[in-house]
């Protein structure tokens, strides 16, 4: 026997499809793309990367108020940058934490120096290494004007002879594509005992004299994989004071001498090879079978890194240190032993201490507050994600505003003048100080 089927006013439910990548499980209407029907796993990877992402949704909002009370781990810091180009006022600050996968939690703060404070917050709680390098990239480009290198030129045309030009062209050194040079007195950290020393024939007159294992670090920028090939610039003094330890860390060394610990590379004098003495000399490792092959660092991914110099016999003298992917490229024949100018597009980011990205942000929240500048979302809720309590942050000694040119105090004066005007968006300016720009009226 058949059962009467029962009529009902109850419609049939009909699934959608996601607007975003056409599956059949389109449930949530997202309000930043204008009502458009997604899938929860599209919402989920939208979510706070496209603009109307925020707080007022109903599906984010929840997620907001559980992790607000239950606070994530805290990773250990990872990276600190600041970009380099302020002739705007605008200044990116960066900040990095490792998750225990190898990713990273990253925030882009964009704060406003001259004007506004606080302007933009950009903050991913998973990015991989490429993933964060395309974020500084597209964050950079976005804001900061590139640094264009400043070339003087003289009014008078000076009348040159054929031997002249001929000994100018000689001066200059051919140096290959993807060419890294650091200058040793340059470092981010040096260790106790390291002496800068005075010397007319190291680059810009300086250079380091370093205890055994003490060591120099540098924050660098590697923009390619494969092997970068290591030379120095040095002064051996004699046979006991003849060699250096350089590494980069977590990158693989070749050859790898031991006694320098992990990704360290020796390089040394041959025993008995007099003529590298008493002369600045470029120099790199010898090859455990004899091959005439500098040594190098097999790098597997582009991207930041710290690289180290380390003494390992006292009254040796760093000048410089060289990376080249160039594995023919000789610096010593090609510039016969002199220092090597490399005139580069800076990268647009430099690293910075955690504390001085706090006084950064700190100096921006007060003009933020001062002028009343509304503070994005994100930086509101994960700022202390990243950068830890505000309340604890170094406190901005002196003026709400700084001269552009020497970042000394402004008067009371210059400082209501700015506020007054912080938010007109069709008139961008800065005042100086008065031993910079004369008398402020």
């Amino acid at each position: 026997m058949r059962h009467q089927r029962h009529l009902t006013n109850r419609k049939r439910t009909r699934r959608q499809r996601c607007r975003t990548c056409s599956s059949n499980n389109g449930k949530r209407a997202c309000p930043a793309l204008g009502n458009m029907i997604i899938c929860p796993d599209c919402c989920s990877a939208k979510r706070a990367k496209i603009p109307g992402c925020d707080h007022h949704c109903k599906y984010y909002s929840p997620l907001l108020v559980s992790s607000r009370k239950n606070r994530p781990p805290e990773y250990p810091l990872h990276l600190c940058l600041v970009s380099r180009s302020r002739d705007t006022g605008m200044v990116i600050v960066v900040g990095t934490r490792k998750r225990p996968d190898g990713n990273l939690k990253a925030m882009f703060v964009l704060l406003d120096l001259w004007k506004k404070g606080v302007r933009d917050c950009f903050y991913d709680a998973n990015l991989s290494e490429k993933q964060f390098e395309r974020a500084c990239q597209r964050f950079g480009n976005s804001y900061i004007e590139p640094e264009q290198a400043i070339i003087e030129e003289k009014e008078e045309e000076i009348e040159r002879t054929e031997e002249e030009e001929k000994e100018i062209k000689e001066e200059l050194i051919r140096v290959p594509r993807n060419t890294l040079i650091i200058e040793a007195e340059s470092a981010t950290h040096f260790d106790n005992g390291i002496k800068i020393i005075d010397d007319q024939g190291a680059s810009g007159g300086k250079a380091i004299d370093s205890p055994r294992n003490a060591r120099g670090i540098y924050e660098i920028h590697i923009p390619k994989t494969g092997r970068w090939y290591i030379w120095i610039r040095t002064f051996y003094k004699a046979g006991n004071q003849d060699s250096y330890w350089i590494g980069i860390e977590d990158v693989e060394p070749n050859p790898w001498d031991e006694q320098g610990g992990p990704n360290a590379i020796k390089i040394w004098a041959v025993p008995g090879d007099n003529a590298k003495w008493n002369r600045w000399i470029w120099d790199t490792s010898t090859h455990p079978l004899g091959k005439k092959i500098p040594g190098y660092f097999n790098v597997k991914r582009k991207g930041y890194y710290r690289l180290w110099s380390k003494g390992r016999e006292p009254g040796t003298l760093l000048d410089q240190i060289l990376l080249t992917r160039s594995r023919r490229f000789n610096p010593e024949t090609a510039s016969e032993g002199k220092p090597i100018p490399v005139y580069t597009e800076p990268h647009p980011y430099e690293p910075a201490t955690f504390e001085e990205c706090q006084r950064l942000i700190n100096h921006a929240v007060e003009i933020s507050k001062a002028v009343e500048t509304e503070f994005p979302w994100e930086f509101k809720y994960w700022l202390n994600d990243i950068w830890g309590d505000i309340r604890k942050f170094p406190e901005h000694i002196g003026s709400l505003y700084k001269c552009h040119k020497c970042e000394t105090d402004l008067p009371d004066q210059a400082v209501d003048l700015i506020k007054q005007h912080a938010h007109t968006e069709d008139i961008q300016f800065y005042i100086l100080c008065r031993k910079c720009g004369g008398e402020f009226d």
